[in-house]
This record gives structure tokens, sequence and C-alpha cells, in this order.
């Protein structure tokens, strides 16, 4: 069974951006990433799709290391670095190495780094994945290369990697908006547990947006300002936010991987009070007020699902409380 106690001086390192050192290497969190919902308004005259999404992260999720060296390189740990490296294509590269070269050419940094990357979040999952893994290493970077380039700066940088890398790097609940390079800092909701169900099935991100066929929208509508937030502070209230709005990849997601409805309608039947899809999928959530109705849900899950990943997590939307 799933416990969120954890020692406070860990707690306190996962809920900040600060880097953990060990002697001479240095660690960085890549906290998974999760759309408690997504609205697609419509493709941008740039080809991008403008987005509108309330973002949250949870207490798991892969690290980066670092320790001195001439050159950038980067090595695979963790359970599914395997899989991650069999991924790439010919001539690919890991998006964590990409932060790192971006980053040595723009501070003017001549010497390098040895990366270390522990993969436990499953690939294509909706959760970040690669962006959250790039953003830690930007984080990571900047310290250990003593850059002091502030979090607006790296967010910056980051946006030319991908879109969501500027709220992985951020870290903290947001809102993310444009094709993901505008994020707004969230500070009023409430704790909450999660419970994660990923199906192992990979769903193409551009494919999920190409079966959505939204219109082209005008760059009038792109720039206008969006309603703001309501107090999500009750939980009641973002409850009924997010079942509004819900998720527009969800539907195209569905009819190219169907088990998503069956993992959404078992969190439903576990007790979650609202379920969702996170991203593009397949990776789909519970809400949870309580601790140990989460942990008991976990339970189930991974009894009726046991060659799925099924996680408990605390999401970073409150200070712990480790007493």
């Amino acid at each position: 069974m799933v416990s969120f106690k954890m020692p406070q001086a860990l707690a306190l390192a996962l809920l900040s951006d600060i880097c953990m050192t060990d002697g001479i290497s240095f660690s960085e969190f890549a906290n998974a990433k999760i759309n408690l919902n997504l609205t697609v308004l419509g493709k941008r005259p740039d080809g991008y799709h403008a987005l509108d999404s309330l973002v949250v992260f949870a207490l798991l999720g892969d690290s980066v290391s670092v320790s001195p060296s001439d050159d950038i390189t980067l090595t695979y740990a963790g359970t599914f670095a395997a899989e991650l490296q069999a991924s790439f294509a010919p001539d690919a590269e890991d998006l964590v190495l990409t932060a790192a070269r971006m980053l040595r050419a723009e501070s003017g940094v001549t010497t390098g780094a040895a990366l270390q990357l522990h993969k436990s979040v499953p690939l294509g999952a909706g959760l970040g994945g690669g962006s959250a893994d790039a953003a830690a290493c930007l984080r990571l970077l900047n310290s250990f290369w003593k850059l002091d380039w502030s979090l607006d700066a790296l967010m910056a940088l980051g946006a030319r990697i991908g879109s969501d890398v500027p709220a992985c790097v951020m870290n903290t609940s947001c809102r993310m908006t444009g094709r993901g390079e505008h994020v707004e800092k969230v500070e009023n909701l409430p704790g909450l547990f999660c419970v994660l169900v990923n199906p192992g099935v990979h769903v193409s991100t551009a494919e999920i947006f190409r079966q959505m066929k939204k219109p082209q929208i005008s760059a009038d509508i792109v720039g206008a300002p969006l309603q703001p937030f309501p107090d999500f502070s009750i939980p009641a209230t973002l409850y009924a936010y997010l079942e509004a709005t819900g998720n527009d990849l969800l539907m195209p997601a569905i009819a190219a991987a169907p088990v998503i409805q069956d993992v959404l309608a078992a969190l439903n039947d576990v007790g979650a009070d609202i379920s969702a899809m996170t991203g593009s999928g397949s990776t789909c959530f519970g809400l949870f007020l309580d601790e140990k109705t989460a942990q008991r849900a976990q339970a189930k899950l991974k009894g009726l699902f046991p060659d799925y990943w099924v996680e408990a997590t605390l999401l970073k939307t409150t200070v712990l409380k480790t007493d």
C-alpha cells in the first residue's frame, strides 16, 4: 500500500525548486505534469493549437543528476530507461541533451556536464515526460554551472525546446495558454491526492491533434484575454470547473486507445471524486480529498490491472504537513 508520509527534508526538496547535493553530484526532480483539464481553442495561424489548461505536478516523477565533465553526456537508469532509449529514431536527441546544449550555448559556459536521467515515469503517457526532464535539466544546470538565470529566462529558453517545457520549468500549479509558452502561477488550489493509471498504450500526440480537426482561429482570437479562473480553494468549485471544461483530446484518444474509457470507468468505480485523462493520454487520473481513500483505490486498481502502471501520489497544490 502506498504511504504519503515522507521525511521533512525530502518533502521540502520536492516542493521547492532547489537542487539536492551529494558531494560533487547534484540532482533535480522532474515532477510528472498533470493536465487537470485541457481546452483546445483552435488552430493558430502559425500551425500550433491554442490551448487553455490547468496544470498541476505530482510528487512522483523522473530525476536528473549531474557531475563534472569536460563534455555534455547523458546516461540512463530506472524502470523505463531501456524503453526510452529504444524509442529514439536514428540521430534523434533526448530533450535533456537538447536542453543542456542550448543552455550552454546561450550562457557561454565552456564546461560540460555528465548527466544521468533516472526514468521512472512511462513514455507517451501525457505526464510531461521529456518536457519535465528537459525542464529539470535547465533548473539543475542553472545551479550546477552557477548561472543565476531567472526562472523567466529559463522558461523562455524552455519554450524553444517544447510547448510543455515552460510550465515544467515553473514546476508548480499554473494556467498554461498559447501553445504552452504562456504560464501563469495558480495559488488557490486545495490539497489533493491523485491515483494515476497508465495502461501501457502509447498514443501519438500529433495524431490526436490531427484527429480533432479544430478550425483555424485568427490572431485576434489567439490574443484575446481568457476568463479568469474562479476561486478553486473550495474543492466543489474546482470539481465543477473540471467537469464543465474537460479534456478536448479525450474522445480522439479513446478512438485511438479504447482502453482509456475502461480505465476512467474503473477510477469512478473505486471512488474517485472526479476522473479524467491528462494531456493526450494514455494516463488517466482520479482525484481524492482523503489520503486513505486514495490508498484503497490504488490497491483496488492494482488488483484489477496488475500489468498497468498504477501509482498514488500527493499533488503539489499545497504545503505538505510533515509532523
